[in-house]
């Protein structure tokens, strides 16, 4: 009897609990386990799966990080990290340490529930990694040719699964979904960092113990969850995707907070959109003409900032923007972003025709001015108030053969403000200004004039500012 209701009263708790579901393993007492003598050998995959989740106890362990992004942490002869990965499709722990300036990857083996690597003796095998770690760290073992010297510990951006909890889906795409979630902080009180004994190569675990729940406060956040079938391609996209975020400032650009890559699914923390998407928004509410030139001008704010930074969007749409708390726009989807460069040039990309800019379609060109292109396609969307796509009634195909004809692909919806000298597409501060005259654009000016902007044409008419409307006229000879 006490047995059956001390179970009932297990599930009436987990069902109380069921409103916000934790992601993760969540505290581990035990960092690793050993098989007694008189039990039987684990399924490997379980076993495996097992000790991972103990390997997020140390902060030399990166969990699913892609190389690519580990490259980038490991900066001196000998700085090395673990990581999982995937060898002809089964999930593997490697370590990774740079050698002669490139990163090396050997993988860990594991075998009758022991690990080791290839090239070692047959009796160096070791119940848990760190005794591994210890031994080729203390011993200074080469690995054809590789020693490891320094741990190189999980950045302030990873962010642990324990501390997301999921509470609804959003929405989802290609790379997976998008979830509401909360997200722990960290407040007021010290924390108390554990220390593990280990060669002098490796850090503490820096696990957080003592920590009560007063020291806890929760954070609304969106999620953004990668599928669990996700190529390593896409897996390093998706990374690149956060670690571009993270470099951008701006009151409207979507704010990261960070990556959960410890263990899987692979997840990015943004910040949360109080009043979800723009294009959702206009089409549901009759917004004045006042809100809808503030949208604009907040997208030009944050696309001016992305173009002084060098970040060309190439995915900018009315879908792509978002509306905070004071139904402010913020920017998003950084998915197809790339930075650094002022022209970039594609063979193939899968992306959103109606949206592409007419040397897109013909050369497979993207740069600021292209962004400014999918910009003007955005205002139609915002002034026609999203009630359908751009070039409607049309295919796909009749959309991109009239984009790259000489005509202006639409005209400008009822109510849009007047065009000014169509001949030239401006920069996103030249917007920035025509929208906003007495803001101060100095900021945003790029940071290379390069490639940025084309010449002024002069004009006829009493005023030669640009439009963001502008049809195609002759473009500039490239290069």
């Amino acid at each position: 009897m006490n047995s059956n209701r001390s179970q009932r009263s297990k599930r009436t708790k987990k069902k109380k609990n069921d409103e916000e579901k934790t992601v993760g393993s969540g505290n581990q007492k035990t960092l690793f386990f050993r098989r007694p003598k008189n039990e039987s050998v684990p399924e490997e995959t379980e076993a495996f799966a097992n000790i991972c989740r103990c390997l997020i106890e140390h902060r030399w362990y990166h969990g699913v990080m892609p190389r690519g992004e580990i490259s980038t942490l490991l900066e001196d002869e000998g700085d090395f990290c673990v990581r999982k990965t995937t060898e002809k499709g089964k999930p593997i722990v490697c370590i990774s340490v740079k050698c002669q300036k490139e990163v090396r990857h050997f993988p860990l083996v594991f075998e009758n529930g022991q690990w080791t690597l290839k090239n070692l003796s047959k009796t160096r095998r070791f119940f848990e990694v760190v005794e591994l770690l210890n031994a080729l760290v203390a011993e200074k073992i080469s690995l054809s040719g590789a020693i490891l010297v320094r741990a190189v510990p999980r950045p302030d951006y990873y962010i642990p699964h324990s501390d997301i909890s999921l509470i609804c889906k959003l929405g989802e795409g290609a790379f997976g979904e998008v979830w509401k979630g909360s997200l722990k902080r960290h407040e007021d009180e010290k924390v108390k960092k554990v220390e593990e004994k280990s060669a002098p190569g490796l850090p503490t675990t820096g696990r957080q113990e003592g920590l009560s729940e007063k020291g806890r406060s929760k954070l609304y956040v969106a999620v953004k969850k990668m599928k669990g079938n996700a190529t390593k391609a896409m897996t390093e996209e998706f990374v690149m995707e956060a670690k571009l975020m993270r470099q951008l400032v701006h009151p409207n650009i979507v704010t990261v907070f960070g990556v959960a890559p410890s263990e899987e699914p692979l997840m990015i923390v943004l910040e949360l959109a109080a009043n979800g998407c723009l294009k959702s928004y206009v089409s549901k509410y009759q917004c004045p003409m006042d809100q809808l030139m503030q949208f604009t001008a907040d997208a030009a704010r944050g696309m001016a900032y992305l173009s002084s930074k060098l970040v060309i969007h190439r995915d900018l749409a009315a879908r792509n923007l978002l509306l905070g708390s004071s139904v402010e726009v913020k920017i998003s989807d950084f998915g197809l972003s790339s930075s650094g460069k002022t022209e970039i040039k594609v063979k193939q990309m899968k992306v959103p025709i109606r949206w592409l800019a007419p040397e897109t379609l013909e050369e497979g060109v993207f740069s600021t001015k292209t962004d400014v292109w999918a910009y003007a396609v955005t205002l139609w969307e915002i002034f026609t108030r999203c009630q359908s796509d751009p070039y409607p009634g049309l295919t796909n195909q009749q959309a991109k053969d009239l984009i790259r004809g000489d005509a202006l692909p639409m005209n400008p919806p009822e109510g849009t403000p007047p065009t000014v000298n169509p001949d030239d597409r401006p920069s996103f501060p030249a917007i920035l200004k025509r929208l906003c005259p007495d803001e101060d654009i100095a900021a945003y000016e790029p940071k290379s004039q390069c490639s940025q902007s084309s010449p002024a044409k002069k004009s006829s008419g009493p005023s030669a500012e640009p439009s963001a409307l502008s049809a195609r006229s002759k473009r500039p000879a490239r290069k």
